[in-house]
């Protein structure tokens, strides 16, 4: 695991840290990797987005509220992964 920290601290903001952490609850390596500087978080975050809502999803959902909570969702993993480009340290 290739970590890059600067002077002790964490190199992501703890903005992107909470919103991997909120979106990903049940993963916690990836939280892990958010929290120790991790440089293949960004690998994790572009595997888990913009896959889109499951066709098995959209066909058995009751209404459109449904869908519109996991379109939301995953538009905002889209995002999380959008603000993690950002912060890449690679780029620094």
């Amino acid at each position: 695991m290739v970590e890059i920290k600067i002077k002790g601290e964490n190199i992501y903001s703890e903005e992107l840290i909470k919103e991997v952490k909120e979106c990903y609850p049940d993963y916690k390596k990836i939280h892990k990797m958010a929290d120790n500087g991790d440089v293949f978080l960004g690998r994790y975050l572009d595997d888990s987005c913009g896959g889109g809502i499951p066709l098995d999803t959209i066909l058995t959902a009751l209404t459109l509220d449904e869908l519109q909570i996991k379109a939301r969702a995953e538009k905002r993993k889209l995002n999380v992964y959008k603000m993690w480009c950002k912060e890449d340290p690679r780029n620094k």
